[in-house]
């Protein structure tokens, strides 16, 4: 465990950049200023393109799919870049920093969470799907060649959205209601400014973070990276060490029990090619001699072959696998802290370390906040009203009774229901009246702990919660920061909105749910299908 002073000590120690990876972060910026006057937030951050470039700068990175209204781990990357961009200024470091963040805008579309996400809702199963499906040879696209949702079908999921809310937004939380307004009208201003749909995702991002929020990064496309022809050398670098690599990446993976990320053939290139279709073509080395690569375009099913010169001439169609996203940027900027998520990307972050120590490419510190939202939402607090009706208990015995408490209650509950029950003069109508009830415990509990254990979109939170607040709440999370250290740096910290007893509620939903089925004197509750709940 280290103070955040001994981290930020780490950060500075680092080697100055090289000249050309000082001439890559100028073009960086230069790609960021491009990608900022389409978000319309260019004037914002001029005050960062502005900051200059030596080879004492330090380099802060992050980087995600452009996911639509992505969960709050994701925005949590780029206010660490700025949290930690802001106190190496105030430690007076004399190394200027530059916080960048890229949009992996040329991943395929396979994973969902591109194009949808959730938010908390009284269903079975405690979410409601928002956002647009992208179906058939589609999914096997890069997100950058789909084109956005047409202007009706933007303007009907938006307008669900808001009756979503509804009563709830319009009525009993006036805050909730400006809040959604407000973000309603950045979601149609990104609709409105992007030309793809992965350019309407990152835009609304970018402005959220840096006009609401108030976050100094800089954004980026790695499409605009590749059409560049930036990082050239690096990807060369791979390519004829390729047998290396490829025996490393899978000694690597078995080493570490990562077989479901999978192995590669000893031939297999680490790079996509993109076919014109849109689609993308993993590629492999027919001919190792000349190195002619050869691959199936995953959409269209059209086989393009192509030698090394030829892969390099047209090098905004390459774009790199997750593995070797970190090598080449990592190295090809001279990051210093390179701000991951806490799920796939620390798998692929940990292949990727130990090949950056074999091979000799720049090795950044790693630093991941792990830690669950707490929040009372809208939603939340309607669940929390259906618990009061079925067990007698009240928001404020939520946050004050403890885990023994909570169980006393759907004990009580259960058992009165069940000595009605047991009458044997009670008419079919009263007795179908009171199994409703009963089999009602079951189900509220169940959508309660499906609501409680969601990990929503970033909405959800901006909606109950309010901009400034989620800032500043962040803000406060890391007032008094430790920081595990290990082979990837880890801030475990939840992040608790508006009231310091809201984890007692999370906790005491959770105890509901694990004893639901035990405490269950008529044996109504037990193995009930998610289906019929």
């Amino acid at each position: 465990m280290m103070r955040k002073t001994e981290f930020i000590s780490l950060l500075v120690s680092r080697s100055e950049l090289k000249e050309k990876q000082v001439a890559n972060l100028k073009r960086i910026k230069e790609l960021a200023a491009k990608f900022h006057r389409d978000a319309g937030t260019y004037e914002v951050v001029k005050h960062i393109l502005n900051r200059e470039i030596t080879k004492g700068t330090l380099v802060l990175e992050s980087g995600h799919q452009p996911n639509f209204l992505p969960y709050a781990g994701v925005w949590r990357k780029a206010f660490l870049l700025d949290f930690f961009d802001k106190e190496l200024f105030a430690f007076d470091t004399g190394r200027e920093c530059i916080p960048v963040f890229g949009f992996a805008d040329y991943n395929l579309c396979t994973a969902k969470w591109i194009y949808q996400n959730r938010i908390p809702a009284m269903t079975k199963d405690g979410f409601e799907t928002i956002g647009f499906k992208i179906s058939g040879s589609d999914r096997w696209k890069r997100f950058d060649s789909i084109e956005k949702p047409s202007e009706e079908a933007w303007s009907k999921e938006l307008e669900r959205i808001k009756a979503f809310y509804g009563k709830a937004v319009n009525e009993n939380r006036a805050d909730a209601k400006e809040n959604l307004e407000r973000f309603m009208e950045e979601m149609w201003r990104s609709y409105e400014l992007g030309k793809s749909f992965s350019d309407v995702n990152a835009i609304l991002f970018s402005r959220v973070c840096n006009r609401i929020l108030g976050l100094d990064v800089l954004f980026f496309r790695y499409s605009d990276v590749q059409r560049d022809g930036l990082f050239v050398d690096e990807w060369v670098r791979i390519i004829s060490e390729l047998e290396r690599f490829n025996r490393l990446r899978n000694e690597i993976v078995n080493r570490r029990g990562l077989g479901d990320i999978g192995y590669c053939n000893e031939n297999s290139v680490p790079f996509w090619y993109h076919c014109g279709c849109g689609g993308k073509v993993p590629l492999a080395v027919v001919d190792a001699s000349s190195l002619v690569c050869s691959g199936e375009c995953l959409a269209c099913g059209n086989r393009h072959e192509l030698s090394l010169e030829e892969l390099k001439k047209h090098f905004e169609n390459v774009s790199t696998d997750a593995v070797t996203r970190n090598l080449v940027f990592s190295e090809g900027l001279g990051t210093v802290l390179f701000i991951s998520g806490a799920g796939g990307s620390l798998r692929y972050g940990g292949i990727s370390n130990e090949i950056s120590r074999q091979m000799g490419f720049n090795l950044p510190l790693t630093l991941v906040w792990v830690g669950r939202d707490c929040y009372l939402g809208v939603m939340h607090e309607s669940v929390l009203n259906e618990l009061k009706k079925v067990f007698d208990l009240s928001i404020e015995d939520m946050f004050m009774l403890g885990e023994e408490g909570v169980i006393l209650k759907m004990i009580e509950k259960r058992e009165e229901l069940t000595e009605i029950l047991r009458n044997s003069g009670l008419s079919k109508k009263l007795v179908r009246k009171y199994k409703g009830y009963y089999i009602n415990t079951d189900t509220q509990t169940r959508i309660a702990g499906n609501v409680f254990s969601l990990t929503p979109s970033m909405l959800d939170i901006f909606v109950s919660v309010g901009f400034e607040a989620v800032s500043e709440t962040w803000k406060n999370a890391l007032a008094d920061l430790d920081i595990e250290s290990g082979e990837f740096y880890r801030i475990m910290k939840d992040v608790i909105y508006r009231d310091e007893r809201v984890p007692r509620i999370y906790r005491n939903v959770k105890v509901l749910e694990e004893h639901n089925e035990e405490i269950d004197p008529l044996g109504m509750c037990k193995n009930r299908k998610r289906k019929n709940v």
